[in-house]
């Protein structure tokens, strides 16, 4: 049976080194979304941006499911540091997700819960795994934690500590919770792998730019390094 995997980003900047890599260059427009879709060594992969913020992530990720059934859905990108633990350029594989923005509590739902999704979102054990060992086999050092997601760029010092505190995370960003949530309620295997391009303060807006390229060719290496160990799996390497 045909793997597919779908890598996805919010950004087309996140994902363009993995397409240079693969050899795409044909993208398609479905409503915000881009798409394409090739046939690798075997494999199914498709790639996807489902632009900035929780709408745009929840609405990719369900018409990936829906349409095209991927096997599992790794999500890349970068993120800012809310750790002091974490530096710029460091890779995390998430192995959780919370909501920072969310309030239900007048129905009775605890702080940064939706009614019928978990608090904290778990991602799958076995993707965090196998990216791990990719990752130390690379000579990528890796990190574990969880993210906190919203619909903010988040570059003010006393609104990260008060996300920091509220919600126990080492990260911040805009995607990884909604993509987690459809992917959890579908029951697909998801991870996210996010690098630390700022550390969510007044400086936020400038480092961002900065790293952004670096860190997602780095990705880049990883997911490609990722796809070539399931050819090997399946048989198909040459």
């Amino acid at each position: 049976m045909t793997q597919t995997i779908a890598i996805i980003s919010a950004m087309p900047e996140e994902v363009e080194p993995l397409r240079q890599r693969l050899g795409i260059h044909k993208v398609e427009q479905i409503g915000g979304l881009e798409l394409s879709m090739t046939e690798w060594n075997g494999l199914q992969v498709i790639t996807a941006v489902s632009g900035i913020g929780k709408a745009q992530a929840g609405a990719c990720m369900q018409y990936l499911i829906t349409r095209h059934h991927p096997t599992e859905v790794i999500n890349i990108g970068s993120a800012g540091a809310l750790s002091d633990q974490l530096h710029i350029g460091d890779l995390v594989l998430v192995e959780e997700s919370i909501y920072h923005d969310v309030d239900c509590t007048g129905v009775g739902q605890p702080p940064h819960t939706f009614p019928g999704v978990p608090r904290v979102i778990p991602s799958d054990p076995a993707l965090i795994r196998d990216l791990s060992q990719m990752a130390a086999k690379l000579g990528i050092p890796s990190h574990l934690g969880r993210v906190a997601t919203g619909d903010a760029f988040v570059s003010d010092k006393k609104r990260r500590l008060s996300i920091q505190r509220e919600t126990e995370a080492v990260l911040v960003e805009m995607e990884t919770a909604a993509f987690s949530q459809i992917a959890h309620l579908n029951r697909i295997p998801f991870v996210s792998v996010r690098s630390v391009s700022d550390n969510a303060d007044g400086e936020a807006d400038i480092s961002f730019q900065t790293f952004l390229t670096e860190i997602s060719k780095r990705n880049a290496t990883l997911l490609e390094t990722y796809l070539k160990s399931k050819v090997e799996q399946t048989g198909f390497a040459s």
